[in-house]
């Protein structure tokens, strides 16, 4: 079915609630219907109103979804809450789309896929840097084979959030699981996803960590991993939440007939020399957000999944999970 418009729900008023009103504000098919917040935030939500022209504030996430005109929830609320609000919203019959992590546990995913199955509903998570041209414009030149065959990948994924933790302005960071590293699936997760994105299936892992600051709230902040994927391409992957240099996100992609560097520099290869022939351009015309959600409506229109589907997800949380045992136990 093709709707004309969809009516959205907002739960939470954070940063990326507002990221993505922003995205949407100006889309002639959704309907910025009910924006949801807890009771310490009820200010927060009627700015919301007032500045995105929300039809509605509220702080019952089960009016939510008793609510038979909101069409697709968007759910912004700390990690710990994902899996449960997932399986609620998908139960009510709502399209959702969730920021990442989507769950943190396998019983979780378990129980998000047994309601996905059952609810037929489009779900997707917000994994957006797939929507970014600095890393989806590479892929673009690995999948067209200009550069020959993938052999390695080489990421740098480092957010210092130092101050941040310490100064709990996300309490919710200390909420988690008690055997998982907490930032491989709040942060690390992005560079996890374009690995895998890039490489393929995950074949082995093995993982060192070390902790400079987090020790106490994150268990390990920084992080040397090592992927084989099935086809036989390595990467090699450093993730940090403490590493006292410029923040970065960075790939290089070496191939067989040249490499891409830094995300945008294309390296070729002549008579065995190195040679930069071209630099990718990077416009992003149409923010990441915007594309993902976009995305989102053409699997609801289409009856198909998005890009960042519940299977991506989960593929995202079993190479953590083998990452996190790596780490454990040293294998």
């Amino acid at each position: 079915m093709i709707f004309l418009e969809y009516k959205i729900a907002i739960i939470g008023t954070g940063y990326m609630a507002k990221k993505h009103c922003d995205a949407m504000s100006d889309s002639s098919k959704i309907v910025l219907d009910t924006i949801v917040s807890t009771e310490k935030s009820t200010t927060d939500a009627e700015e919301f109103k007032r500045k995105f022209g929300f039809r509605k504030t509220s702080t019952d996430i089960d009016s939510v979804i008793q609510d038979h005109n909101i069409d697709i929830v968007i759910i912004c609320t700390p990690d710990s809450t994902h899996a449960n609000l997932v399986t609620k919203f998908l139960r009510g019959g709502k399209h959702v789309l969730c920021e990442k992590p989507l769950a943190r546990t396998k019983d979780d995913f378990n129980i998000i896929k047994k309601e996905l199955e059952k609810s037929r509903k489009v779900l997707q998570v917000g994994m957006n840097c797939r929507f970014r041209e600095q890393y989806s414009k590479p892929k673009e030149i690995i999948d067209n084979g200009e550069l020959g065959k993938l052999g390695f990948l080489k990421s740098t994924y480092i957010v210092n959030i130092v101050d941040s933790v310490k100064k709990k302005e996300k309490p919710w960071w200390s909420d988690h699981p008690p055997d998982i590293f907490p930032f491989l699936h709040g942060g690390g997760i992005h560079c996890i996803d374009l690995l895998r994105w890039n490489g393929g299936k995950v074949k082995k892992v093995f993982a060192k960590s070390i902790s400079f600051e987090l020790k106490k709230e994150l268990k390990s902040d920084t992080f040397s991993i090592l992927l084989e994927f099935d086809n036989g391409v390595l990467a090699d992957c450093c993730i940090s939440a403490s590493a006292f240099r410029p923040n970065s996100f960075e790939f290089d992609y070496w191939l067989s007939d040249g490499s891409i560097i830094n995300n945008t520099k294309v390296f070729c290869k002549k008579n065995n020399q190195v040679f930069l022939s071209d630099e990718i351009k990077i416009e992003q015309k149409i923010i990441d957000l915007r594309l993902q959600f976009e995305n989102m409506l053409e699997s609801i229109e289409g009856n198909k999944s998005p890009l960042n589907s519940f299977e991506e997800a989960y593929e995202n949380f079993i190479v953590i999970s083998a990452i996190e045992k790596s780490l454990r136990e040293g294998t």
